[in-house]
């Protein structure tokens, strides 16, 4: 079977990934660090689950501070799980922007001060959103397309449908509203109480393979035998074992 490297992969393509057991589609949203507000950690394969994995609160006290939030919590543990063991640990730690103590009276992390995991909600300005009230947590991610209207790249669907989708932005003038995408690929905040769809996202290394049908592999290198043994005496044209 053919394989071609992660970074090979255009913008927009789809690659497979286990979760729970299941291959679900993730979409190349973007290639390297998005811009200097990143840190180093954020440079590799950017992937974002093509369909909403579940729905569920942001937070269930309202309080829309993104480094003790549940949907954080629960996307570092929980869903994390999900993935097979060899693709847990080629998950890149990364730092990501984001609003450090939430919307209003927060401020601003970027770099080396970013919020640190594994799997992590887009940010507004990542999916090409502009609004006085976002944070400065990203820039615009090379799939999507910039401007707060109908936009079909922003579009998720759950069981079918599309549905909305949570941000890991909050509102910087509220301390309980979190910034959106609707149904049609518009932006709107509410609640974190409220429940709407997760579409998690991740950063892989770029030197992974990708299978012809699309599947992410490891490329683990095969173990160093502790011995081999090979026969003293090989006569010509005949058959030897050599075993390790």
């Amino acid at each position: 079977m053919a394989a071609v490297k992660l970074s090979a992969k255009g913008i927009g393509s789809v690659v497979k990934i286990k979760v729970n057991g299941t291959l679900r589609n993730f979409i190349v949203v973007h290639q390297g660090k998005p811009s200097s507000l990143y840190d180093d950690s954020c440079s590799g394969v950017w992937l974002l689950q093509e369909d909403i994995q579940e729905t569920r609160q942001w937070q269930s006290t309202n309080v829309n501070k993104l480094e003790s939030s549940e949907i954080q919590a629960y996307l570092n543990s929980t869903y994390l799980a999900l993935f097979d063991a060899n693709i847990q640990a080629q998950i890149k730690q990364v730092k990501i922007p984001y609003r450090q103590n939430g919307g209003s009276g927060g401020t601003d992390r970027s770099g080396a001060n970013g919020l640190s995991c594994k799997i992590f909600l887009l940010s507004a300005r990542e999916v090409g959103f502009s609004d006085t009230y976002i944070p400065n947590d990203g820039a615009k991610l090379d799939y999507f397309n910039s401007g707060n209207g109908t936009d079909t790249k922003r579009v998720a669907k759950y069981n079918g449908s599309a549905a909305v989708w949570w941000l890991r932005s909050p509102n910087t003038i509220s301390t309980g509203y979190v910034w959106l995408v609707l149904s049609d690929g518009r932006y709107n905040d509410n609640y974190a109480v409220n429940t709407y769809g997760v579409r998690p996202a991740l950063v892989l290394p770029t030197d992974l393979l990708v299978s012809d049908d699309g599947t992410v592999t490891t490329n683990t290198a095969p173990t160093t035998p502790g011995t081999i043994n090979v026969p003293g005496t090989i006569q010509g044209g005949s058959t030897i074992e050599i075993s390790w």
